[in-house]
Formats: C-alpha cells, structure tokens, sequence
C-alpha cells in the first residue's frame, strides 16, 4: 500500500469554501457597490466566472490527477449551491452544468506541468 504526497490531496474545507463563496460573492457585491446591480442579468455568468477563479485558486499548489479532482469538487459545490439558492428550474440546471465544467476547467486550462 501507497501513501500519496501531500501535494496530490485537496482540502475540502477549501473546496468547499471556495465553491459556496463563489456563489455568493456576486450577491456580497450587489449589497456593497448598489450600481452593480446593473449586472445582476449576468449574476450566473459571473458566478461560473468566479468558479473558474476559484478552482485556480484552490488548486494552485496541487499536482497531478488532484488538480482536476478538486476543481470537480469546488464546480460540484458551487453548482449545488447554485440550484439551491436559485432552484431546480432548467435553466438552473443548464448553469449548474456549466458551473460543474468551469471548475474543472478552471482548475486545469493553463498549467505547465498537471502529472505528478
């Protein structure tokens, strides 16, 4: 049996942090900065924006399979707070699609090196 290195395991607090957190920033904006609420018709391509970011961010000291591992998690919170705060419409769930695709892709799209 083999242990994995410590850089090849996510941390699900952050992953978990960073997926809620994503989609409540654009909300957290709209309260602080009122003008912004001009955006609020693109408040879900914000949120899968910032699911992207998010999973960089997560996954920024991460190598290997993990890298997609956690930003497929960070895109699974983020898109199960998505539909739960907005609800289970088709629209909704199209998004939350999205939302999913945008971690992982996030995570991964523009790295070096992702084997270990």
């Amino acid at each position: 049996m083999t242990t994995l290195p410590a850089t090849t395991r996510g941390s699900v607090v952050s992953a978990l942090l960073a997926g809620v957190g994503a989609q409540l920033a654009d909300d957290a904006l709209y309260l602080v900065l009122p003008p912004t609420a001009l955006l609020a018709p693109f408040s879900a391509v914000l949120a899968i924006l910032l699911t992207a970011g998010a999973a960089r961010l997560v996954t920024r000291r991460l190598s290997g399979a993990s890298v997609a591992r956690t930003g497929l998690a960070v895109g699974a919170v983020s898109a199960g707070a998505g539909l739960l705060i907005g609800g289970f419409g088709w629209l909704a769930m199209v998004f939350a699609t999205l939302t999913l695709i945008a971690g992982v892709a996030g995570a991964v799209v523009g790295r070096k090196d992702v084997t270990p």
